[in-house]
């Protein structure tokens, strides 16, 4: 008797857990998620600070959907040779929370106002005064391939 009316209840209890929705989870991974902020450093050949310098800082929710939306908006290209660039910047996407994790971008418009962004692994071999002094040696770390042909994004200018 007992086990005509237990095993009836596990199956349903089994049941009913199979078929039930996991819980939602808040991850989203970075692509899709936006950025808390955006740091927006610049080489500069005319500073003695120490080089990418800090130029601005985004932490308006509007414009960091924007940002978001726009580092996807781009056309695979190469980058044109390191004599054609203008400016090169760097763009770090902070992401917090419990776990905090960045992300960062080279933008680097060229002298026929063309941009270009690529993602890449940024390190301390990137911040150095003589670094700035070389475009041609910090594009060579990054490299020429797999570079985004993007809009402008004119919060990105001085």
């Amino acid at each position: 008797m007992k086990t005509r009316i237990f095993f009836p209840i596990m199956l349903i209890i089994l049941f009913l857990a199979a078929c039930s929705k996991v819980g939602d989870t808040n991850y989203q991974s970075m692509n899709d998620q936006t950025p808390t902020t955006v740091y927006i450093s610049i080489y500069k050949t005319d500073s003695t600070k120490v080089q990418p310098e800090l130029i601005d800082m985004i932490g308006d929710h509007k414009l960091l959907n924007q940002f978001n939306i726009w580092k996807k908006d781009g056309i695979q290209t190469s980058l044109p040779s390191h004599e054609k660039v203008d400016r090169i910047y760097i763009l770090q996407y902070s992401y917090e929370g419990a776990d905090p994790k960045s992300e960062y971008y080279m933008y680097v418009t060229d002298k026929e106002g063309n941009y270009y962004l690529k993602q890449f692994d940024y390190n301390d071999s990137y911040q150095s005064y003589q670094a700035s002094l070389d475009k041609e040696g910090i594009l060579n770390k990054i490299g020429s391939e797999n570079w985004h042909k993007v809009s402008s994004m004119e919060m990105v200018s001085e």
